[in-house]
């Protein structure tokens, strides 16, 4: 007896998204491009008004048209000359490696004024591709309001605008910093390492990154920033020759917990724009000329209990991924955990200017584009007060906090990477959105 015929199969339906979901997302788009526009207003105007003192580029530029040219960034003479020809008036040290000024060679080969436009149009555009482009990158359940709250600190952080105006390294940074992130999602190691080798090429710091990968079980990854990294720094020796980095390395040293680079003129290490561990705990425990200690402890006292702060922070990092890895929840947690890597790397140098947590940027887009955070009313007000705290003007060598309770104050920037650094690392909330480990 022939069988029935099977029912035709029906097709799955496809979700339509409710009305309430679609004008939500609506109004989300629309407040992004209203904050792009206002922040493209901004950008004209600065432009424009002659804000673009480049504090900070001066120095990047000059350093790597020296480079260029076979003369040392690291000898204060050449950089003096450099400063006068242009009739600046003043330069800071030249800080980085030489790999930086190899990857900054093309603006070197531009006229000062036509590499400070490119460079500052370049920055602009690069940290809102980061904030239109990096909540899908990371793949984040609530990219609409990952969005908004990066359109927000680009149109009205304080710390931006500070980036901009002193033509600083803090937009590239967070990009790799996305990018490397970007790769891991998607379990492209080889990437994710390249962009951090390129970020250590950069900027020294993320060899931290490198190591937080190896720890996560990213060995592949870790080779790849390595071997990126070592290659770029030969090319760099080959260049410049190796007389130029041991100049460099020597520079690097001094800065150190308690030092400054050109001690005679600076201290750095305590300016109140220095949001560091290290800077705070001199303005609490020593003499020195912006605030009233709460104790007259000694430098060595200062830097000693900096390295504590340190040990603790990497610590807590360190016992965290272990702990996740033994529980099988190592790729859970595999974003938050990295990106509170990239916090330790601003809090753990003597050197942390505000204008630093521009490199946040990435870890702001997981934390508002985090379902559990959300749903949580508590959860968003704390994101909220973070994002608001990031970004306030704020004047930290004002003579409101160089007493008493006010001193903490001064270091307001550090407060809220602090908070991040450990909701990232200890929350399960920020985790949910993650394919659980199947290793």
């Amino acid at each position: 007896m022939a069988s029935a015929p099977r029912p035709p199969r029906l097709a799955r339906p496809i979700p339509v998204a409710s009305p309430s979901r679609t004008r939500r997302g609506r109004l989300l788009e629309g407040l992004v491009l209203a904050l792009l526009a206002l922040s493209l207003a901004e950008a004209l105007t600065l432009a424009a008004g002659g804000a673009l003192h480049g504090n900070d580029f001066k120095h990047l530029w000059a350093g790597a048209w020296l480079l260029a040219h076979g003369r040392s960034p690291y000898q204060p003479e050449n950089l003096f000359k450099v400063a006068r020809s242009f009739g600046w008036g003043a330069i800071n040290p030249y800080v980085t490696l030489p790999t930086t000024g190899l990857l900054m060679r093309p603006l070197a080969a531009l006229d000062y004024g036509v590499a400070k436009q490119v460079w500052f149009w370049l920055n602009w555009a690069l940290a809102w591709g980061v904030v239109l482009r990096g909540p899908g990158l990371l793949r984040v359940a609530r990219p609409g309001l990952a969005r908004l709250a990066g359109a927000v600190f680009l149109a009205g952080a304080f710390p931006f605008f500070r980036q901009m105006t002193a033509g600083q390294m803090n937009v590239v940074m967070a990009a790799l910093i996305l990018g490397a992130g970007a790769a891991l999602v998607r379990g492209r190691e080889r990437w994710a390492g390249a962009a951090l080798g390129l970020g250590v090429a950069w900027k020294i710091s993320p060899a931290l990154l490198i190591a937080a990968l190896a720890v996560q079980g990213r060995r592949r990854a870790a080779l790849w920033g390595l071997a990126v990294g070592a290659a770029l720094l030969l090319v760099s020796v080959a260049l410049y020759g190796w007389p130029i980095h041991r100049e460099a390395l020597s520079v690097v040293r001094q800065m150190g917990y308690g030092q400054s680079t050109w001690a005679s003129q600076n201290d750095f290490y305590r300016d109140p724009f220095n949001q560091s561990p290290n800077a705070l705990l001199h303005h609490l425990l020593t003499q020195n000329p912006y605030t009233t200690p709460w104790l007259h402890g000694t430098p060595a006292l200062a830097d000693g209990l900096t390295v504590v702060v340190s040990l603790a922070l990497g610590a807590a990092w360190l016992a965290q991924a272990l702990r996740l890895r033994r529980r099988g929840q190592a790729r859970q947690a595999e974003m938050p955990l990295f990106l509170a890597a990239t916090l330790a790397m601003l809090l753990l140098p003597s050197l942390m200017w505000d204008h630093y947590v521009v490199q946040a940027l990435p870890a702001l887009l997981w934390l508002f584009g985090s379902r559990g955070v959300a749903r949580s009313p508590a959860r968003v007000a704390g994101a909220l007060a973070i994002l608001l705290t990031l970004g306030v003007l704020w004047r930290h060598g004002a003579p409101a906090w160089s007493g008493g309770l006010g001193v903490p104050l001064m270091s307001l920037r550090l407060w809220p990477l602090l908070a991040l650094y450990g909701w990232l690392l200890y929350d399960p909330a920020l985790w949910a959105d993650a394919p659980a480990d199947k290793t």
